[in-house]
C-alpha cells in the first residue's frame, strides 16, 4: 500500500503588524455576552454551529478560531472560563490541550533527526537500554502508534500518577514490563505510551529537559508566549470541568509527559500550524514524513503520520489532532494547500469538539458566501 504524501511548502509567509499581535494573543471578539453577528455573516454561521452545540452538549466555555494562511478569519470565545466566578472565556484564554502535544513531540525528534543526534529508524532501546524495549522497536513505530506497546493511561497505576506526580522511570519501567499489544511494526494502535517514551528519548539526546526542548525549538522562535508544558498561571486559563458539571482533577504534568502535557491558546495554535506547514519548524522534508499516513493506521481505518492524524475534506488534505485531559477537549484541522485552519479548544472533558469542528468547516467551506474562506 503506497503511503499517502500530502505536500509541506517550503516558502514562508510574512506576517503584517496584525497577524503578529493576533498571534501573539489580540483578537476582535471577546465572549459570549459579546453583541451577537449580523446576520448572514461568517461570524453568524459559526455562531450558530457552537452555541447549539454547547447547548446540547454541556459545555462550559469554549473558544473558535479560524484562520486562513495564518491571518484570523473569525476567533471569539463564549461561555465561562471559570463557573464559580462567572469568568467569561476570552479569546486569549488558554486550555489544556492533551495529545495535540503529541505533534511537538514529533517536530522535537525530527529536529534532532535533522541535526544528525538520532534516526528515526533507530531501536528505542539504543536510547533507553535500562528498560529492556524490544530491539524490533524503532521511534519510527512509536512516532505512528506501531509499536505495540501497551497504553500507560490505560494502567491501574495511572489514577495514583495523574494526581501524586509519577517520575520517568516509574512509567518507563511499567511500559517496558507490559505485555506487547503485537509484534512491533505488524499492527495499529494509538497509545500514549509511544510519546512517553519519545519524550524520555529527547531528553536522553539532548541532554536538557522536554520542556526545554520546547522552549529552545519551538516556543521562544515562533513566540507562543501561551503555549507551555508547566500548567499556565489561573489568571490566563480555563478551569476544566467533567460531564457532571463538577471542577476536574487538575493532572500533574509528569503523568502525560510528552503525550497530553501541554497548554496552549487559539491564537497560538493557529500560529504553530502556520509554521509547521511552511517550513519554519522542521524542514520541508521533515514535515512530508510527519504528515505521509503510515499503511498500517490506513488499514487500521484510519490515517496517522508523526503526530498528526490525516484526512480529506472535499477531496482536500486535511492534517490535525484532538486531545482530551481531565476537565478539557480540543481538536484542530489545517486544510494543507491553502493553510485554513480551525481550532476548537472546550473545558469540558466529555465534550466533543471534533463534532464541532466538523460542522463549521460545513457550514463555512461548502456555503457559496463563505467557501472563499478555505
Amino acid at each position: 500500500m503506497n503511503r499517502v504524501r500530502p505536500v509541506c511548502f517550503s516558502r514562508l509567509f510574512l506576517f503584517t503588524s496584525l497577524v503578529w499581535l493576533a498571534s501573539c494573543g489580540g483578537g476582535s471578539s471577546s465572549s459570549s455576552a459579546s453583541r451577537p453577528e449580523p446576520a448572514g455573516t461568517l461570524g453568524a454561521a459559526v455562531d450558530d454551529v457552537v452555541n447549539a452545540s454547547m447547548k446540547q452538549q454541556g459545555i462550559p466555555g469554549m473558544t473558535v478560531a479560524l484562520a486562513k494562511n495564518g491571518s484570523m478569519l473569525y476567533v471569539k470565545a463564549y461561555g465561562v472560563a471559570d463557573k464559580s466566578r462567572h469568568t467569561g472565556a476570552q479569546p486569549t484564554t488558554i486550555f489544556q490541550v492533551g495529545s495535540i502535544t503529541k505533534q511537538f513531540t514529533a517536530a522535537l525528534i525530527m529536529k534532532l533527526h535533522e541535526q544528525g543526534k538520532l534516526s528515526v529508524d533507530d531501536p528505542i532501546r539504543k536510547y533507553l537500554p535500562e528498560y529492556g524495549f524490544s530491539s524490533l522497536i524503532s521511534l519510527r513505530m512509536c512516532l505512528t502508534h506501531t509499536s505495540g506497546l501497551a497504553n500507560f493511561t490505560a494502567f491501574s497505576q495511572y489514577p495514583g500518577w495523574a494526581v501524586n506526580g509519577v517520575s520517568e522511570t516509574t512509567v518507563l519501567t511499567a511500559i517496558s514490563q507490559a505485555a506487547s499489544l503485537f509484534q512491533p511494526g505488524t499492527a495499529w494502535s494509538y497509545s500514549n505510551s509511544n510519546y512517553f517514551v519519545l519524550g524520555a528519548i529527547i531528553e536522553r539526546v539532548s541532554g536538557q529537559p522536554y520542556a526545554s526542548n520546547l522552549a529552545q525549538y519551538i516556543f521562544q522562535p515562533l513566540a507562543l508566549t501561551s503555549t507551555s508544558f508547566a500548567l499556565p498561571a489561573a489568571t490566563q486559563s480555563a478551569i476544566g470541568y467533567t460531564q457532571g458539571g463538577a471542577r476536574a482533577v487538575v493532572v500533574d504534568r509528569s503523568a502525560p509527559f510528552a503525550a497530553g502535557a501541554m497548554s496552549s491558546n487559539a491564537y497560538d495554535l493557529v500560529a504553530w500550524y502556520t509554521a509547521l506547514i511552511n517550513g519554519r519548524v522542521v524542514s520541508p522534508a521533515s514535515c512530508i514524513e510527519m504528515t505521509t499516513s503510515e499503511p498500517l493506521s490506513v488499514s487500521a481505518g484510519g490515517a496517522y503520520g508523526f503526530g498528526l492524524g490525516l484526512s480529506t475534506f472535499n477531496g482536500r488534505r486535511v492534517v490535525g489532532h484532538g486531545g482530551s485531559i481531565d476537565g478539557f477537549t480540543a481538536d484542530t484541522a489545517v486544510i494543507l494547500d491553502d493553510g485554513f485552519a480551525l481550532v476548537v479548544l472546550t473545558n469540558s472533558d466529555r465534550a466533543d469538539p471534533h463534532a464541532i469542528s466538523l460542522q463549521i468547516m460545513n457550514v463555512v467551506c461548502n456555503a457559496d458566501a463563505f467557501k472563499s474562506n478555505c
